[in-house]
């Protein structure tokens, strides 16, 4: 255990080294430094899947389990989203924002316990597993499409007010914008869908009943209309632009509420992380 707690901690000063070297690019453009970061940020990248390899094998079990884990995957699909975007499109601005929240999600879990979990049998089983890798993805297509779209707001106001500066530049023209948001929206959708069944699949398996009045799933529920709706506007009402992009970061709000309060303080079950 001792050897996965070390490489996070590496791991952890790495990412910190390449976040800050992006935050240097942002300020001041340089390729150079630009290109440092990536190589880093790749390394971390390596990092965590030996870490979760490593931990895998310490506990016997895939570590998505434990909010300590569960962040830390969550870190891994953003990194993993940001590297993947920025090679085939070159958007440095977004790879900067996305790990921003990533290492703000690493830092969060860096005092939580990173010892070994002794899971009792409720809380395993490969459908849990896919349950929350599958809410976990699409968290994270939320999250990636909100990035794009607060980079749509601030493109479209610099370009209402004709400021054409180095951020203007290097910000991707707003119909790039949008669409990435909508496809990510698009992703993201189907795969909370799929971890809800699965999950109440799971809980009637193990405790023979289903999770129907608990806050968590209910509130789940909701973000999945309100996604809907955004979908349904884009898709079959034509809407585009600056509506869809608050629409967009509104509902990833409740995400958030609903993972940090709702889930943690209020649901009779999924606090158990």
């Amino acid at each position: 255990m001792q050897g996965s707690v070390l490489l996070y901690d590496v791991m952890t000063f790495i990412y910190a080294v390449a976040v800050l070297l992006y935050f240097v690019d942002f300020i001041q453009p340089n390729r150079k430094v630009n290109r440092t970061a990536f190589v880093l940020l790749s390394a971390v990248w390596v990092i965590q899947s030996v870490f979760f390899v490593l931990r895998m094998l310490e506990l016997n079990y895939v570590p998505v389990i434990t909010t300590f884990e569960t962040m830390i995957f969550f870190s891994w699909i953003l990194i993993t989203f940001s590297l993947v975007i920025n090679f085939f499109y070159k958007i440095d601005l977004f790879t900067f924002f996305t790990n921003v929240v990533g290492f703000a999600v690493v830092a969060f879990v860096t005092f939580t316990d990173k010892g070994a979990t002794s899971l009792s049998a409720s809380l395993q089983g490969d459908l849990l597993v896919l349950h929350i890798a599958m809410a976990f993805l699409s968290y994270a297509c939320f999250l990636l499409a909100t990035i794009f779209s607060i980079m749509y707001l601030i493109q479209e106001k610099l370009l209402k007010e004709k400021r054409w500066n180095d951020l203007f530049r290097r910000l991707p023209a707003l119909d790039q914008l949008e669409q990435f948001s909508y496809r990510l929206v698009m992703f993201g959708f189907p795969l909370l869908l799929i971890a809800m069944i699965l999950g109440a699949i799971w809980y009637h398996a193990r405790f023979q009943h289903l999770l129907i009045l608990d806050p968590k799933p209910l509130v789940s529920v909701a973000l999945l209309v309100i996604y809907g709706i955004y979908l349904y506007l884009r898709v079959s009402a034509g809407w585009l632009g600056r509506k869809l992009a608050w629409i967009n970061i509104t509902a990833f709000l409740g995400v958030v509420i609903n993972y940090l309060i709702v889930g943690q303080f209020f649901s009779g079950f999924h606090h158990w992380r």
